[in-house]
């Protein structure tokens, strides 16, 4: 029987950014020090890899069993957020009509809606 463990709440899942040979995660340089390359990893959000669940089996492109997720830029957030607003009140098409779901003949019970 298989038993699924999800990490504990405040755990942050992040591959380490520069690995054991001190590569850059980011630029692939040898002990790198840039301050982009910081920043970037600390502003990245990673998700346990969906294609191999974190085992790195099958040659799978993951940085340790780690997928980094995109994440909205806060334009993109801004801009979906007014579209939400601007977006019309549904009206209804056509008349409507008085529908009836079903009747039973021996407790004389209808379910009538309007539609």
């Amino acid at each position: 029987m298989l038993t699924q463990v999800t990490a504990p709440a405040g755990v942050v899942l992040k591959p380490v950014r520069l690995n054991f040979a001190q590569f850059c995660l980011w630029c692939g340089d040898r002990w790198c020090q840039s301050q982009k390359c910081v920043d970037l990893h600390d502003q990245s959000v990673w998700q346990i890899c969906s294609e191999c669940d974190g085992s790195q089996v099958g040659g799978c492109p993951c940085a340790g069993g780690l997928m980094e997720v995109p994440k909205l830029s806060s334009r993109v957030a801004q801009l979906l957020a007014e579209s939400e607003k601007n977006q019309p009140t549904p009206q209804a098409v056509g008349r409507p009509e008085l529908v009836c779901y079903g009747s039973d003949a021996d407790d004389l019970v209808y379910v009538w809606e309007l539609r």
